[in-house]
């Protein structure tokens, strides 16, 4: 029976997953970080809610003021200060130069504004922080007082104190709220940074498999079992099944840790617990036309994931072919960090320039769409029908490089490297 050029290769898949799953090391690995990103997850909820508890419940320890007023203000509205922060400072009162006090403020009028000096008496229980935060509350009090003493009628003072606040919209385009800016880009930046992890570690262990056995008597016994092609495919696909499975056993973890940290936060820690973090996801998926974090944007983001983690593996195995030697594969593998380097910093730095021309190149060119692609669609940058087109470009590149990565390795065994099918043929007919 004529064997294809894959056949095999499932032999091989199991093969080099037993010698990876049974290391020390691996168990190890899994299981370690799988605890640290548990633990992160449940950090992130719980910190949020004692943050809070903290915020809410804070109770300044200044209670008498002392006050000297050298302003020359028609009105000082003490009343002011009491109304916006009376659940920060319950225990505070103004009494002119009161003789007992826990702090002395003094309002003394400068050329160009104003001058509030602080003054704590000797072996005081308030600290230099809680007489800054006194004084920077304050001045909103001092604000209202200006506008009060400078005689506006009172329904023109309330067009002087109103609030000023600025946008820019490009025409046709609906007003971004704060959490969506910030989540459109710190979201693609972290899934860009652990795909750069991803590629750095898991790609010098693809190389090492590709390379290790060229010169070992191993490689005589697979070789009359199976093709080139298959011996490659089977342990890239190994390996890239394995860290997938690592990486969704540690997302779960940090899914499950945040989740879980949310019950505790909301129920022990405290019950007025808000978790930011998804109010913000919520308000993005009810942005109208996004398709930010719905269901198609989560299957294609992972999907495209893994394709992008699959293309980059192909590439370190398609180096590592080069290496007729394992002693030629750490000046192999530079070139692939060069190219993982490259790959990254593109993705990284080149979408702040915010040119669509250039995002659409970033997003065609494999070394860069690998990376990008990912947080693009979950975040809602590329739509799911923009970025179902895009994955298929990423895929057709990694089939291409599949092809070409196996080229390589059969050449290198049969031509340019140490013909080791040929002397093993010897080697039976000498002995025959």
């Amino acid at each position: 029976m004529k064997k294809g050029a894959f056949t095999g290769w499932q032999d091989v898949f199991a093969f080099t997953w037993k010698q990876a799953v049974k290391g020390k090391g691996f168990k190890a690995a899994t299981v370690g970080v799988a605890l640290v990103f548990l633990i992160v997850g449940l950090a992130i909820s719980t910190i949020m809610a004692f943050v809070q508890s903290e915020e809410d419940g804070k109770v300044s320890p200044v209670g008498v003021v002392s006050l000297e007023d050298e302003s020359g203000l028609a009105v000082l509205y003490l009343d002011g200060f009491t109304y916006t922060y009376g659940e920060e400072y319950p225990n505070v009162s103004f009494v002119e130069n009161a003789e007992e006090y826990s702090l002395k403020l003094k309002i003394t009028q400068k050329e160009g504004g104003y001058l509030l000096s602080a003054v704590l008496p000797f072996e005081s229980d308030i600290s230099e922080g809680d007489a800054q935060d006194f004084l920077d509350d304050f001045t909103v009090c001092m604000e209202q007082s200006k506008l009060l003493s400078s005689g506006i009628p009172q329904d023109k003072l309330v067009f002087a104190m109103s609030g000023v606040s600025t946008e820019y919209l490009t025409a046709g385009e609906e007003e971004k709220s704060v959490g969506e800016v910030l989540v459109t880009m710190f979201v693609p930046m972290l899934t860009i940074f652990a795909l750069y992890m991803m590629t750095l570690v898991y790609g010098q262990g693809i190389g090492n498999i590709v390379s290790v056995e060229k010169s070992s008597k191993l490689m005589e016994m697979v070789l009359t079992m199976t093709k080139p092609y298959a011996l490659l495919l089977g342990k890239i696909s190994a390996t890239v099944v394995l860290a997938l499975l690592q990486l969704g056993l540690w997302i779960v973890c940090l899914v499950g840790g945040f989740f879980g940290g949310h019950f505790i936060a909301e129920t022990v820690i405290y019950p007025g617990y808000v978790n930011y973090i998804l109010e913000v996801f919520e308000l993005l998926s009810m942005e109208e036309g996004s398709s930010a974090f719905s269901v198609g944007a989560i299957v294609l983001c992972l999907l495209c994931l893994c394709i992008g983690f699959l293309f980059y593996c192909v590439l370190s195995g398609t180096v590592a072919s080069f290496a007729s030697k394992t002693e030629e594969l750490a000046q192999c593998m530079a070139y692939y960090q060069i190219a993982v380097i490259i790959g990254f910093f593109g993705a990284y730095t080149l979408p702040l320039q915010e040119k669509e021309w250039l995002n659409t190149i970033l997003r065609i060119f494999p070394l860069t769409s690998a990376y990008l692609l990912p947080g693009d669609i979950l975040v809602g940058n590329v739509n799911v029908g923009m970025g179902v087109l895009y994955t298929v470009l990423l895929f057709v590149f990694t089939l291409a490089l599949v092809l070409v990565a196996g080229k390589v390795y059969k050449n290198q065994l049969f031509h340019k490297g140490v013909n080791i099918l040929e002397r093993f043929k010897k080697k039976k007919a000498v002995k025959s």
